[in-house]
């Protein structure tokens, strides 16, 4: 064994991230880690990387016990991380950006061997079959090419004899892709070690030795190459403590709204749904699918090349998020403390901004009727909180979003688009915030949400769109809306 984790623990404010977690990695082998997000395994990769410290555990390479305290402390020993956000210097040329930190000097002091370092860097990418210019400038790449840049780099500069690759295939081709798998099968011949974390199912079995399920924190099992089922993989990803919930009995009434020819540039291809009134439909994909760029185009919050929008039968143009909030269209960003909270305020303040901007709408301000309606709210939702005074930032992360809630319900919504809406709240909290949407969905209340959480959208939806690139992958209706045929169509099973 290369690397073994050995009963790993990491807390945060409210979250076990990991609980006593166990890993191993031998030498020369590809190790792949797959789990939903917030499984856990970004943030063991992030102590093995150095970026984050465990809280208790034991971490061993090559058999001997070794505190991994830094980023600096984690390359020392031959570990290198490659995230999907490239870091790199795109103004430096492809051979400046190969050797950063290790320039080969001239004889003259201060000056760099611009010979050697192109001759350098022409026999490495040799090594590994990649055909690109070591003269080019890094921005004139392509994302693969970049990446192939990052993995020399790691081997050339930082001796890696461990490299960590997180979602690598991301936002590569086909081609590109078979590409990185040859050069992942060359570090492997040359007995370097690889950790591959990826959504993809169907490209995990095929370049894997072994593999690990992370759910909740923990590693749920490891499986050998002959062990690779994706009826097993999918179990071990999903569990079986899901609690059957009933969703909202739907039939399908007056279409609601509409979205014709959505287009977006390098995001969304003509993209077209109807929503009906009542009804939950769910947008599923990975990163860089387009879904988040989706829903922040239809309120205006992202630049379309055309879009058609239809809102109870009539088309409606909507160039910024005031012109959906008059329409009664009301959108939950995924961050609520940088895009949606007041911080630096109270309850009442955060519940009543948009009642005083579309339904109040007075010249002076009726604190007593603010006060009646945040008391309102606060009593309807079972909002947690010593008093309406009481500071925003003093309410635990799921009562604040309740808040954000009643902030949207003041104005009588008619269609809600909800983008993670249980995002970092306890458990507790995320089922009431779901009893929430499914009682405004039964009232007649359109409801497109996004989740990171697949389970959460099997569980709500009564449709469920899969996207992928920028185009609609698959569909699902009423019994066919489950986990695991999101999972399946989301990693291309």
């Amino acid at each position: 064994m290369l690397l073994e984790i050995k009963k790993v623990v990491k807390t945060f404010p409210g979250t076990v991230a990991l609980d006593e977690v166990d890993f191993n990695l031998k030498k020369g082998e590809i190790h792949a880690i797959v789990g939903e997000n917030g499984a856990g395994k970004s943030t063991l990769m992030k102590i093995i990387s150095g970026a984050y410290k465990k809280d208790s555990g034991t971490i061993l390479v090559d058999g001997k016990e070794t505190d991994i305290g830094s980023v600096e402390a984690s390359r020392a020993i031959g570990i290198s991380m490659i995230y999907q956000e490239l870091e790199n210097i795109q103004k430096l040329t492809v051979a400046e950006n190969v050797f950063l930190g290790k320039l080969p000097r001239s004889r003259v002091p201060g000056f760099v061997n611009f010979k050697k370092l192109i001759n350098e860097t022409k026999k490495i990418l040799k090594e590994f079959d990649i055909e690109i210019d070591p003269g080019k400038k890094l921005a004139s790449l392509t994302t693969a090419e970049q990446q192939f840049i990052e993995i020399i780099k790691a081997i050339t500069v930082k001796n890696a004899r461990i490299i960590i690759m997180d979602e690598p295939t991301s936002s590569l081709t086909k081609k590109e892709v078979e590409k990185l798998f040859l050069i992942i099968k060359e570090l492997k011949r040359k007995e370097i070690s690889v950790i591959y974390i990826s959504h993809r199912l169907d490209e995990v079995v095929g370049i894997a030795d072994r593999l690990s399920v992370f759910r909740d924190g923990k590693n749920q099992g490891v499986l050998e190459k002959n062990e690779f089922d994706t009826n097993k993989i999918v179990s071990l990803m999903i569990g079986h403590e899901l609690k059957t919930t009933e969703k909202n009995v739907f039939k399908e009434q007056k279409i609601i709204f509409e979205i014709k020819r959505l287009s977006i540039r390098n995001k969304i291809i003509d993209f077209n749904i109807k929503l009906h009134e009542g009804e939950i439909l769910g947008i599923a994909g990975l990163m860089g699918s387009g879904k988040d760029e989706l829903v922040k185009s239809i309120v205006g919050l992202w630049p379309a090349q055309s879009k058609e929008i239809y809102f109870l039968g009539k088309r409606i143009f909507i160039k910024h998020p005031t012109d959906a909030i008059k329409y009664g269209i009301i959108y939950l960003p995924e961050e609520r403390k940088l895009q949606a909270l007041f911080l630096d305020m109270s309850v009442n303040e955060n519940i009543s901004p948009l009642w005083l901007f579309n339904v109040e709408n007075k010249f002076f301000l009726n604190g007593k009727k603010e006060i009646e309606l945040s008391k309102l709210y606060i009593d309807k939702l079972s909002i947690k909180t010593p008093a309406v005074y009481t500071a925003i930032i003093d309410l635990s992360g799921g009562n604040q979003q309740k808040c954000i809630f009643s902030r949207m319900l003041t104005i009588k919504p008619k269609l809600m688009i909800l983008n993670d809406p249980t995002r970092g709240i306890d458990v507790g909290s995320k089922e009431e915030i779901h009893k929430i949407i499914k009682e405004l969905a039964s009232k007649g209340v359109s409801i497109l949400i996004l989740s990171s959480e697949i389970q959460e959208v099997a569980r709500l939806a009564n449709k469920v769109i899969v996207l992928s690139k920028g185009e609609i992958r698959a569909e699902f209706s009423e019994k066919d809306v489950t986990t695991e045929n999101i999972i399946r169509s989301v990693m291309r099973v």
